[in-house]
């Protein structure tokens, strides 16, 4: 049985983005899966989405991922594959459960070097000094540090890599940005229609899941091009 999880708190994004996880997993995974939401208001998900409450309600926003490193997480067990609600899966899942046994496994963020949390492996309990360091000094981590991920590079153990191009991101490998943005006139050419950024971005070979860090979402390039980046209209066959 492969499990995955994923958090939903507050409104960034609605109950569907959920919904759509689910299926993209149930496309792209080949036996039985889980998915698991961390979540607090379960309105509106796939009766097949299990639901889990939120754990700590004095945090906000990323930092509800840190809970996932408890020692005793909901009572469940195994190793679990974490998704952020706004990826888009485009390959194949199951090598990642099978991918360096025993390892924590994420993506290196290609703007500050950390481990990217929005796709990684982990084996529930071995992680607990993530949690736990946290939970010493939470009001400091939290303001001084600029996410989770900055946390988790810092005190997690025995970290790797996915292989290749399995994760990538949209901004940075998917060909999204125009070559020329001319800085602020461009900008409010762009706002005021008077120019219009062209082409298609495209998934680089041998890619299985695409993030989509901060703006534009996938739906923000789905029908055309949103600020700098170009129209992604592939998504449409991946992202329903």
């Amino acid at each position: 049985m492969y499990q995955f999880v994923c958090v939903k708190w507050g409104d960034k994004y609605p109950s569907e983005y959920v919904n759509r996880l689910y299926k993209m997993i149930t496309r792209h995974i080949n036996g039985e899966f889980t998915l698991y939401c961390l979540t607090d208001n379960s309105s509106d998900l796939n009766s097949d989405i299990r639901p889990l409450p939120i754990l700590d309600d004095s945090l906000s926003g990323w930092w509800h991922k840190l809970s996932l490193f408890q020692e005793n997480f909901h009572g469940l067990k195994g190793d679990f594959l974490y998704l952020d609600l706004d990826v888009v899966i485009v390959g194949g899942l199951d090598e990642f459960f099978s991918y360096k046994p025993g390892f924590f496994l994420a993506s290196k963020d290609l703007l500050t070097g950390a481990l990217n949390s929005s796709v990684f492996r982990f084996r529930i309990g071995s992680q607990p000094q993530i949690w736990e360091s946290f939970q010493e000094n939470a009001g400091f981590i939290s303001s001084h540090y600029k996410g989770d991920q900055d946390w988790i590079t810092e005190k997690v153990d025995q970290a790797s890599l996915w292989p290749g191009k399995w994760v990538v991101s949209f901004k940075k490998q998917c060909n999204s940005r125009v070559e020329h943005s001319y800085g602020i006139i461009g900008r409010y050419l762009r706002g005021k229609g008077l120019i219009r950024v062209e082409g298609e971005s495209t998934i680089p070979e041998g890619a299985r899941i695409v993030q989509f860090h901060g703006k534009p979402d996938p739906e923000d390039v789905m029908d055309g091009p949103y600020g700098i980046y170009k129209r992604a209209s592939w998504i449409k066959k991946y992202w329903f």
